[in-house]
C-alpha cells in the first residue's frame, strides 16, 4: 500500500519542483550563451561585446571584467543571436568562398533584421561588402566589378568610422586598386592600414610587395617583402604576417630567377608551419612550386601544385592557380592529356577567376 507521503510526492503538485529546474536550466543556459571571439593564438573567448573601435574590440568576461582586444588578436568574431546564415558566410568567406557567402547571405529573412543588434548589423553589411570584394577581385579583368566593390566598402567604412573591421577596409581597397591598375592610389591605402598595430604594418608592407610583383616589378617586391619581416614586432598576429611576407619574397625570387634561394626560404617556412593551417600551405606549396619551376625542376614543381591540388585545396584562390600551373607544367613534361585535364577542372570549378581565363602565364 502506498503512503500518504508517497502519494504526496507522486500525484501532488508537481510544478515546484519543476519551476526549480526550469531556473537552473535557464541560469545554465544563460551561462553558455555568449559572443564568442577566436583569436590568433588558438583561444576561443566566451565574452560579451560592449563596444567596438577601429584598434579592436571591447570585451566583458564571464566575471564582468571588462578589456579591449586588439584587433590584430581577432581571428573570428561570433555574436549571439546572429542568424545563422550570417555566421555561415562568415565563415565561407574567410575560406574564400565569396560566391557561396553571397548566396548565403540572400536567405536571410527580411523581417530578422528588425531583431539585430547595432554590432550584427554592422558586421552583416562587411560581410556583404568583403565578399563583392573578393569576389571582384577573383574576376580581376572586369574593371567595373571592382570599382563598384571599392565603392561598396568605402560606403561601409563611411557609416561605421569605428568599426574593428576598419583596417581590413583600407586593405580591401588598396587590393581593388592594384587590381583595377591605380597602384598609386592603391598605396595611399596601404599606408593606412599601416597605421594600425604592428601587425597591420606588416601587413601593409606585404600588401604593396603583392602590388608590386603583380606589376611586374619583381626586385622592388622583394624589397617590400624583406622590409615587412625587418619589422620590429614579434605578437603571435605579426609572426603569422612575417610568415605570408616571406612566401611573397620568394615568388619574387623565383621571377627573379633565382630558384635555389626561393626554395629554401619556402621549405623553412614548410618546416616550422602547422600541417594542417590551409590557408597558409596551399599558397605555400605554389610559391614552392614556382621556386621548383624557375629552378628548371619541373618533375619537383609538378609535386608541389599537386599537394595543392589533393591536399590543401580548401582555398579557392590558391587551388585556381595550382590547377592553372599545371595544366601548363603537364604539357611541358610531355604530358598533355593532364595538363587538359587540369585545365578543365580549373575552368568548371573557377570559371569567374582570372586563372580559368587567362591561365597561369
Amino acid at each position: 500500500m502506498t503512503s500518504r507521503a508517497t502519494r504526496r510526492l507522486e500525484a501532488g503538485p508537481g510544478w515546484p519542483w519543476l519551476a526549480v529546474a526550469c531556473v537552473l536550466l535557464s541560469a545554465v543556459g544563460a551561462a553558455d550563451a555568449a559572443d564568442v571571439i577566436r583569436t590568433i593564438d588558438g583561444d576561443r573567448l566566451a565574452v560579451t561585446v560592449t563596444g567596438s573601435t577601429r584598434d579592436g574590440l571591447t570585451i566583458e568576461d564571464r566575471e564582468g571584467v571588462e578589456r579591449p582586444v586588439s584587433v590584430a588578436e581577432i581571428v573570428d568574431v561570433q555574436f549571439e543571436g546572429e542568424p545563422q546564415e550570417l555566421r555561415t558566410a562568415r565563415n565561407l568567406l574567410a575560406r574564400g568562398r565569396s560566391s557561396d557567402a553571397l548566396e548565403e547571405l540572400a536567405k536571410i529573412d527580411a523581417d530578422s533584421l528588425n531583431g539585430l543588434t547595432s554590432l550584427m548589423k554592422a558586421d552583416l553589411d562587411y560581410i556583404t561588402a568583403a565578399s563583392n570584394a573578393q569576389a571582384a577581385l577573383l574576376d580581376a579583368g572586369n574593371r567595373d566589378r571592382l570599382r563598384d566593390a571599392g565603392r561598396e566598402v568605402l560606403g561601409f567604412a563611411s557609416a561605421h568610422p569605428q568599426s574593428f573591421r576598419y583596417y581590413r577596409t583600407r586593405e580591401l581597397v588598396g587590393d581593388l586598386l592594384a587590381a583595377s591598375g591605380d597602384t598609386a592610389k592603391a598605396s595611399e591605402y596601404y599606408e593606412q592600414l599601416a597605421a594600425g598595430p604592428p601587425a597591420m604594418k606588416i601587413r601593409a608592407a606585404t600588401a604593396r610587395g603583392r602590388m608590386l610583383l603583380a606589376a611586374g616589378d619583381h626586385a622592388g617586391a622583394v624589397t617590400a617583402f624583406e622590409q615587412a619581416e625587418a619589422i620590429d614586432a614579434s605578437d603571435p598576429a605579426s609572426l603569422e604576417q612575417k610568415r605570408l611576407a616571406s612566401l611573397g619574397k620568394a615568388r619574387g625570387l623565383g621571377r627573379l630567377g633565382k630558384g635555389s634561394e626561393a626554395i629554401a626560404v619556402v621549405n623553412e617556412l614548410l618546416n616550422g608551419a602547422n600541417p594542417e593551417d590551409a590557408e597558409l600551405l596551399g599558397p605555400a606549396y605554389n610559391a614552392l612550386g614556382d621556386a621548383h619551376r624557375a629552378a628548371g625542376r619541373l618533375q619537383d614543381a609538378v609535386l608541389a601544385y599537386l599537394t595543392v591540388d589533393l591536399v590543401y585545396n580548401t582555398n579557392p584562390s590558391a587551388h585556381a592557380e595550382a590547377l592553372a600551373k599545371l595544366a601548363e607544367v603537364w604539357e611541358e613534361i610531355g604530358q598533355p592529356e593532364r595538363g587538359r585535364e587540369a585545365r578543365s577542372t580549373l575552368q568548371a570549378t573557377y570559371p569567374e577567376t582570372s586563372w580559368a581565363r587567362t591561365g597561369a602565364s
